[in-house]
């Protein structure tokens, strides 16, 4: 795996790229349009800290074609390399959507309406007027006059896919998981369609990087099976996982951990 010095050096080159680009440019810009701290993006600039996952990802967001991002996520974060697999059809069609889009994805039943399209299968009128009634037809209209939704022709019943390529964008994912603890169905609980799952414990450093590879474990797994068109079926699912710590300080010391590159 490449060294954080290597990676300030990437993470400094994108930067330079970037404001050298455009004589409007600057690292002020650059912190409007990747929603990173003008101070963070002047120390990344400078090559001082050491540079972590969430504002790394954002400004390669910003500054990256899809192909050049996904190259960077795979030399220097393979970890989550796999959720920007991108097809060259999805690399050329994932900046096509409006500013609005993650606004979106904020806000219900805009939310619950996306994901229920997010699959190869699609959403019909008669599904969203079952789910999310009448507030839901009107948001189902607007993703569709917004473009964000695009409807399948080749159907005998009209369906809307969202044909977008997910970022990771880390704002984005905690929104996604807010949300979904609300559409959260605790009927359901007890059945092969719904998992709950909480704990907390303190840790030897050792404990909590195998926990972290665990986890890492299970996402790949999940992602492999869900994207296997053998396993491509009706039922619109979510899956959520999440891991902190509660007391920062306790692992600032770790260079393995605080890297977050694990």
């Amino acid at each position: 795996m490449p060294s954080a010095e290597e990676l300030s050096v990437k993470l400094k080159e994108m930067i330079d790229v970037y404001i050298d680009g455009h004589r409007s440019r600057s690292i002020a810009t650059l912190a409007r349009a990747s929603g990173v701290s003008y101070t963070t993006l002047r120390r990344f600039a400078q090559k001082e800290g050491q540079p972590t996952a969430e504002p790394v990802l954002k400004i390669a967001d910003t500054v990256l074609k899809p192909e050049e991002k996904l190259n960077f996520v795979s030399k220097f974060f393979p970890e989550i390399a796999s959720t920007f697999r991108l097809s060259d059809e999805e690399s050329r069609s994932s900046n096509s959507y409006p500013d609005s889009f993650k606004t979106f994805f904020n806000r219900d039943p805009y939310n619950y309406i996306l994901n229920l399209a997010n699959n190869d299968k699609g959403v019909t009128n008669e599904d969203i007027s079952r789910l999310c009634g009448a507030k839901g037809l009107e948001a189902f209209q607007e993703l569709i006059d917004q473009k964000i939704l695009k409807i399948n022709h080749t159907d005998s019943v009209p369906t809307y896919r969202l044909e977008s390529s997910f970022q990771n964008d880390c704002d984005l994912g905690l929104v996604q998981m807010k949300l979904s603890a609300d559409h959260f169905d605790r009927k359901l609980i007890g059945t092969k369609a719904a998992r709950l799952f909480h704990t907390t414990a303190s840790l030897t450093p050792e404990a909590l990087v195998s926990i972290h590879t665990l986890i890492t474990t299970c996402i790949h797994d999940i992602v492999k099976l869900k994207n296997d068109p053998k396993n491509s079926g009706t039922i619109p699912f979510f899956a959520d996982f999440l891991m902190n710590v509660y007391d920062r300080s306790t692992v600032e010391n770790i260079k393995e951990i605080s890297c977050e590159r694990i």
